[in-house]
């Protein structure tokens, strides 16, 4: 790890003050925000800080090792780039930044279907570590072409997103005028002048567009028409049905993301799920919902144990993640730590955040006298 790096941003929370000072205040409320009074965003903190862990100082110590393999698959970490919408907007070039990294790394990196860095380019950088997130059009050719352009570039994991059957409310994105279809504001203006640096990035590449739907609204000028276009044919209501039907559809690994019931959970294997991505989408969805982190261990317990079950929502630390592995998680997800690493350093901010994220980790188990991941479950402090 570059100390010079270190000595700037030695943890998320300082990757995250960065990021303030180097993007407009609009995007970074977007990146930074949840939906409505924000109550969701605030308990998934409070449910993580409530999770304690216990070390056997006196056991024998072992060096920890971090290699995780879910899928037949071995990575170098418990933890992967989770699916980021817009994520251009942040920074220029933001996804293709982490897929780079996460190859290096070799840890998983999944593309949302509303990147603005298109399938095969995304695929391209990052390899056999490529996973993609798929947000089901209602137009079945459509959604059907996006699994063959994902399956083209060998990818082998699919990760549909169950948890947004409507748009986020979202009080801080609203104001801003940052909706579909955007609209530009005298504040919005004024913000991007006191960030020249993002302005003359943002400039140069061009306004972020969602590369992976080009193809499909290519014939939509107005700005208005392609939003309709986005909000009633790119993106359907995921329902049991529909799960069965992608299910049939797609040969490799299917990953539903969104879980925070054990009656989805059930559902998710009932249709042919091979993994579970327990998340509340970081608080950006349904006001009023369970941490990740506290619906977890049920979940866990309630599904064959060839079902892997992943975790996101919350993650600001290595810390955190040990937390999340502690509950039964097989393999964590962060998305907002590695926006703020972009953001705060460009694409050098892409592989310091995971080098940061693994240093945490590995601090963490040392610190527990655990030597794996796995063996985390053995560490976690029962709750009362």
């Amino acid at each position: 790890m570059v100390q010079a790096l270190i000595r700037q941003s030695a943890c998320v929370a300082d990757l995250k003050a960065r990021a303030k000072r180097r993007i407009p205040g609009f995007v970074f409320d977007y990146v930074e925000g949840g939906c409505n009074q924000e109550h969701t965003l605030r308990h998934n903190r409070a449910a993580l800080d409530a999770v304690y862990l216990r070390p056997d100082s006196l056991k024998p110590y072992t060096p920890p090792a971090l290699t995780t393999t879910v899928f037949d698959q071995t990575y170098q970490a418990p933890f992967g780039i989770a699916p980021l919408g817009l994520s251009g907007l942040v920074w220029p070039d933001a996804s293709l930044f982490h897929a780079r990294a996460a190859h290096e790394a070799k840890i998983p990196f999944v593309l949302s279907t509303l990147s603005t860095v298109a399938i095969e380019g995304a695929a391209a950088a990052a390899k056999e570590h490529f996973w993609f997130q798929l947000y089901p059009p209602s137009d079945l050719e459509i959604r059907k072409d996006l699994m063959r352009r994902a399956e083209a570039v060998g990818c082998k994991h699919l990760v549909v997103t169950i948890d947004v059957p409507v748009a986020g409310r979202r009080p801080k994105d609203m104001r801003s005028g940052l909706a579909i279809p955007p609209k530009i504001t005298p504040k919005s203006v004024f913000q991007s002048a006191l960030r020249p640096s993002w302005s003359i990035a943002t400039l140069r590449a061009g306004l972020p567009q969602f590369a992976s739907l080009q193809p499909y609204i290519q014939n939509l000028s107005n700005i208005e028409d392609i939003a309709n276009y986005v909000r009633t044919t790119l993106k359907d209501v995921v329902d049991e049905p529909m799960l069965k039907q992608i299910r049939e559809q797609w040969s490799g690994k299917l990953i539903v993301k969104g879980i925070i019931t054990v009656e989805d959970a059930r559902r998710a294997v009932a249709c042919g799920a091979d993994g579970l991505i327990v998340s509340n989408h970081g608080g950006r969805q349904l006001d009023a919902a369970r941490s990740s982190v506290e619906c977890l261990r049920e979940i866990v317990e309630a599904v064959p144990e060839h079902v892997v079950v992943m975790a996101d929502s919350g993650v600001e630390s290595g810390v955190d993640i040990a937390r999340f592995l502690a509950n039964g998680a097989q393999m964590v997800f962060s998305g907002r730590s590695f926006l703020y690493g972009v953001a705060a350093h460009g694409e050098t901010g892409a592989a310091h955040t995971i080098d940061l994220l693994k240093e945490e980790l590995q601090q963490v188990l040392g610190q527990l006298h655990c030597d794996t991941p796995a063996d985390l479950v053995q560490h976690l402090v029962a709750q009362a």
